[in-house]
């Protein structure tokens, strides 16, 4: 067992410590000749030890029975498997057991990169069997209790030598493991008692700035890739903060062949908020009268409210879900219809009721389980019959994911009777296109009725052409046989005048022959007569 005394300054610390340890030979003091913090300190411990697995505890603790073969048992099976034992609550003031609660939590955390408590999803609770003695595959670990085999945590790259005193290590090193070919289990057979503290120890750097957000910066741009403006979205002050020179923390990433973040959300903590698949709106929720949505910094059950805007997120940095929540924190804003001075924050229940929020895109805040609208009375939240007209109701975010406002409309629009700007658009579009069909019909009819009139016309004109045709046929036809008949008349009145001075010429010639006759007759008589005569 391996002490480090980062240079501490308290009296029973000192000759007392040595003396109380003096009879027990299994215990190694190393004392700091400088204050370190703790991400060192446990470095130079890790160095120090001579075993196959390192088990990292914090001074504040208190081991229960049985806790250490679960954690060695695991690591012997799979060295690359990291083992943390489930915290039970020691009460600070009596040091007394107080709550094994945390066997039904895994680490997690949120995009401020505080680290979280959070309940285990059903998914994995599924992948488990339902069995609560499994391990838990944890996403995230606390940090301050965990074993890990002693090559794999320095071929991993130990802790990151450059983040200072104590704080962001925890995540750092969880992502490390997950991206860097390990895994993360929390141990149900194991259980160590841990004194939580009431505040944390908040030490700033010569800069102004905390240990925690230089530590925090370092994991950020080193594991995050293109996730790191999630993190400069909740925690706005961090992007400016000064972290040092991590460049060989990158280069060991690359040296490792490290997963990218986005296959840690993907196949590790699918269950974390992402910002493009479901932020609706996320940053600061800008009110009437400059004050932005505020938790004011209270637990669950407590009334959120509004503060004057700050721009480092925390407190007030809000995200309007897909689901229609609206959460600070992983608490949700919840509110009663029948009380408006309710607004408060509790555990996201999901479903939907008092805890369903709906934004418009005039920036009205609707509540889902009253239909009245959110606003304040200067200190907390209230909400109070909509009117649209009000400035007391609108509220500006510091963002908009476009596409998940599209779907949140298309999901929640009909049950809020609310049409967004592309609705109304899309309405209006699909009126004018309609309105161009109508007309395009009527165009295409008119022209219908046109072509049609025309063949009409043109059937028309061949019919009355063709009837003209018929007539002028049926008029030849008949002049051809007034003709013929005139030149039948004709010919007949031709043949009967031919006839007739036929007749007419017969007789002269009959008559002329007769009378020639009569003359030879008479001749002849008179012939006769003289020669009788004679």
């Amino acid at each position: 067992i391996i002490i480090v005394d980062d240079k501490s300054d308290r009296d029973e610390l000192g000759s007392r410590l040595d003396s109380e340890l003096s009879s027990f030979p299994f215990v190694k003091l190393i004392r700091n000749d400088k204050r370190e913090g703790l991400i060192r300190s446990r470095i130079i411990g890790s160095k120090a030890a001579v075993g196959k697995i390192l088990i990292f505890l914090d001074s504040h603790v208190e081991v229960l029975q049985g806790w250490y073969t679960p954690i060695i048992d695991r690591i012997m099976s799979d060295p690359k498997t990291v083992v943390c034992p489930v915290i039970a609550a020691i009460d600070h003031t009596s040091l007394s057991l107080v709550s094994d609660k945390y066997t039904r939590l895994w680490g997690a955390w949120d995009w401020d990169m505080v680290y979280k408590w959070r309940a285990i999803p059903p998914r994995e609770m599924q992948r488990r069997g339902f069995d609560d003695s499994q391990p838990i595959r944890t996403p995230a670990m606390a940090g301050g209790l965990f074993g890990i085999d002693k090559d794999f945590f320095f071929e991993l790259g130990a802790y990151d030598p450059g983040m200072k005193i104590w704080g962001g290590e925890n995540l750092e090193l969880s992502f490390r493991i997950w991206m860097c070919g390990g895994a993360l289990e929390i141990n149900t057979c194991s259980f160590v008692g841990h004194i939580f503290r009431r505040s944390g120890i908040i030490q700033k750097t010569v800069t102004g700035e905390t240990a925690l957000q230089q530590n925090t910066k370092r994991a950020v741009e080193v594991w995050l890739d293109e996730y790191k403006e999630a993190h400069y979205l909740a925690a706005p002050g961090n992007k400016n903060v000064e972290a040092g020179d991590f460049v060989s923390r990158v280069l060991l990433r690359q040296r490792l062949k490290c997963r990218s973040f986005a296959w840690y959300l993907r196949e590790v903590f699918p269950d974390q908020y992402r910002p493009e698949r479901d932020y609706v709106a996320y940053g600061e929720g800008k009110g009437p009268g400059d004050v932005c949505l505020d938790s004011l910094g209270q637990g669950l059950g407590h009334q959120a409210g509004v503060w004057s805007c700050h721009g480092k997120g925390n407190n007030q940095f809000w995200k309007l879900l897909l689901s229609g929540e609206l959460v600070n924190d992983n608490r949700c804003l919840d509110a009663d219809g029948n009380n408006p001075r309710k607004v408060v924050l509790l555990a996201c229940h999901g479903l939907n009721g008092n805890q369903q929020w709906f934004l418009t895109e005039e920036g009205v805040v609707k509540h889902g389980g009253s239909g009245k609208c959110l606003s304040h009375d200067g200190r907390h939240l209230i909400i109070l019959p909509c009117d649209s007209t009000d400035p007391r109701f609108t509220w500006k975010f510091t963002g908009i994911t476009e596409t998940v406002q599209k779907r949140f409309y298309e999901l929640h629009s009909k049950q809020f009777g609310y049409k967004s700007l592309a609705q109304r658009e899309k309405i209006k579009q699909e009126a004018d296109e309609n309105a161009k069909r109508r007309a395009q019909e009527k165009e295409a009819k008119k022209q219908e009725e046109e072509a049609a009139r025309k063949k009409k016309e043109e059937q028309q004109s061949k019919e009355e052409e063709e009837e003209r045709r018929k007539l002028n046929e049926a008029k030849k036809r008949e002049e051809e046989e007034e003709r013929e008949l005139r030149e039948w008349r004709e010919e007949k009145k031709r043949r009967a005048e031919e006839k007739e001075r036929d007749m007419k010429e017969a007789e002269e010639m009959k008559r002329a022959e007769a009378e020639k006759k009569r003359a030879e007759e008479e001749k002849k008589k008179a012939e006769e007569e003289r020669k009788k005569a004679e």
